[in-house]
Parts: structure tokens; C-alpha cells; sequence
């Protein structure tokens, strides 16, 4: 047995045996308000529990109780938003902000421009559409309005610009 294979198999084994001595989970349990507060007030680039993510996917229950805690603490959301496109601007309204996404030019990105009467700017901005979610952080709003460039070469900037197209994504401004 080669050095590589003996490695690989000491590392299924110490696995199996700390899976063994973990306490067993019953995947029927649903996170508690403050896991779920906990995930809602992150930091748009903090780490993520991945089972809470998990839950929030696959059980509607979970889902409808994560989305109320997010519209609490939401400056402004929009749960399904009418969206208006003339097809070169989309934009929509999301409770006192309004969102429109520029088209790019030949050396620019598409950008969302996010403006509103708010007492405060939002500092995150965390799109929902099935179970996809996408949250952004938000730059300091520049003569009232934040600017976000969705360029392509960042995933989740691409990502959110899609989801914002799309009337059945829900918006929460935070």
C-alpha cells in the first residue's frame, strides 16, 4: 500500500470515529430565534452555519420565520417586488428606496443605483429568489444614492443584478 492510500484510509477511519463520539443530531430539529437572529444580522461577508442555510432551503417553516426576522430588522423590503422593465432600465420600488439597474456600456458593468428618503442608508442589501440568497454590502451612500457595479466578474454582484430582474425576488434593505 502506497504512502498516498495508507493516508487516505487513516483519514476515513479518524472520520468515522469522530462522527462516531459526536452526539447525535436529529435532523428534524428547527433552528432556534436566535440561531435565526444570528444568521439575519451578520455581516454580508461573515461566515455561514451551513445547516441553518440548509433548514432555511428545505423547510418552508423555517423559511417564512427567517424572512419575518429579516423584514423586522429590514430598513425597507419588498416580498415579491413589481418589477418594471422598459428593457434598457429595470427598476422597482423596495418600501421608501427605489432600485434601478443601468445597462453596462462597451467599458462599464451594469450598475444598481439604489436611492431613497431613508433616515439612514442601508448597509446591506440581501435578495431572495426560491432558495437562492444573495447578500451584498453596500458602499456609503454618495449625494443620497449607494452605486453598486454588478460586474460579471464578481459572482454574487452578477448574481444579485439576475435575481433583481426577476419579480418573484424578494428584497430586504438592511
Amino acid at each position: 500500500m502506497s504512502d498516498e492510500a495508507r493516508l487516505l484510509a487513516e483519514i476515513h477511519a479518524a472520520r468515522a470515529l469522530m462522527r462516531a463520539s459526536e452526539p447525535a443530531r436529529d435532523p428534524s430539529r428547527r433552528p432556534g430565534a436566535a440561531e435565526l437572529w444570528a444568521h439575519a444580522t451578520r455581516e454580508p461577508s461573515g461566515p455561514v452555519d451551513l445547516a441553518l442555510v440548509r433548514a432555511i432551503r428545505t423547510d418552508p417553516a423555517t423559511a417564512r420565520r427567517y424572512r419575518a426576522l429579516l423584514a423586522a430588522q429590514a430598513i425597507a423590503h419588498a416580498p415579491l417586488a413589481a418589477a418594471a422593465s422598459d428593457g434598457a432600465i429595470a427598476s422597482r420600488r423596495v418600501g421608501a428606496f427605489s432600485l434601478e439597474i443601468l445597462p453596462a456600456d462597451e467599458d462599464a458593468p451594469p450598475l444598481l443605483v439604489l436611492h431613497g428618503s431613508g433616515a439612514r442608508p442601508p448597509r446591506a442589501i440581501e435578495a431572495m429568489l426560491g432558495d437562492e440568497t444573495v447578500r451584498l454590502a453596500l458602499p456609503p451612500a454618495i449625494d443620497g444614492a449607494v452605486l453598486v457595479a454588478l460586474d460579471p466578474g464578481v459572482p454574487e454582484a452578477a448574481r444579485l443584478g439576475e435575481m433583481l430582474r426577476d419579480r418573484d425576488c424578494a428584497v430586504f434593505l438592511l
